[in-house]
């Protein structure tokens, strides 16, 4: 899988801090998309997704948050709800513009060492939707995880197509979790015959998507859409190929920050 970020010159650049979703070249695109939306799946105002983890709260990257979201209105369903707050996670920070040229490493580093995540609280509950439970085990390892999103999508063969993100068509892919770090799941995007039959990776714009478990019948939210990852020379980096690795929030990691945050929030 790989590195997105949806930042805003990274962001463009990597087309995800992230977007709708990157299939397999050897698979119909009407496979991947979603007929019935998960209703807990939210469209942030600006770009990117959130999603309903309680009655007023939305969780989501704290990259997508680009300016000061109170009083906006998010819909959620058939109805609007008004922003009352955006919490975010004291550990997040925006990379200096120097670190998007050259290299990819120090930047690498930078996503690997930052906090991505927010909760916004809505300033009243959300009826007739069931919000998302959130994954609180530590055995992510090996487990197969359905990523949603909207954005700008392709194939493995040649990658993420420009302009597709206007089309805000929701998809979703399947991948295993490959590795864990303290604070991130990372997927990586195999090429057939590896991989499973629905293999795919996120697209520019899918940046806050939710990445679900399901435990019998039950969807639990595992992870978060955050940044790809690359080596060598930013410039060459191309979203979306066969090979390349993503990473997502950890939910579990900050299953203690999210419920104090609701609790005293």
């Amino acid at each position: 899988m790989k590195l997105k970020l949806v930042f805003p010159l990274i962001l463009l650049f990597f087309s995800q801090y992230c977007g709708a979703v990157i299939k397999r070249h050897d698979i119909p695109a009407k496979a991947y998309q979603v007929v019935n939306p998960p209703e807990y799946l939210i469209d942030m105002p600006h770009d990117g997704h959130g999603v309903l983890i309680a009655p007023n709260w939305i969780v989501t990257v704290a990259h997508v948050i680009f300016y000061d979201y109170r009083g906006k209105s998010i819909d959620i369903g058939d109805r609007s709800y008004q922003v009352e707050k955006v919490i975010i996670h004291p550990g997040y920070k925006k990379p200096d513009k120097s670190l998007t040229q050259g290299d990819a490493k120090p930047l690498m580093d930078f996503f690997k060492s930052n906090h991505d995540i927010a909760l916004v609280k809505l300033a009243s509950g959300v009826d007739g939707i069931t919000p998302i439970k959130l994954y609180s085990g530590a055995d992510e390892l090996g487990k197969t995880v359905s990523v949603y999103g909207k954005g700008s999508t392709g194939d493995g063969l040649t990658g993420e197509v420009k302009g597709t993100k206007a089309l805000k068509i929701l998809n979703r892919f399947e991948n295993k979790i490959e590795t864990l770090e303290t604070n991130w799941l990372s997927l990586k995007f195999d090429r057939p015959p590896h991989g499973l039959a629905l293999e795919g990776i996120e697209g520019n714009g899918d940046s806050g998507g939710a990445s679900v478990i399901y435990q019998n019948d039950t969807p639990y939210l595992a992870g978060l859409v955050s940044w790809d990852y690359w080596q060598g020379d930013l410039a060459a980096f191309k979203n979306g190929l066969y090979g390349n690795r993503s990473y997502q929030v950890r939910i579990s990691s900050y299953i203690k920050w999210i419920r104090h945050t609701i609790t005293t929030g």
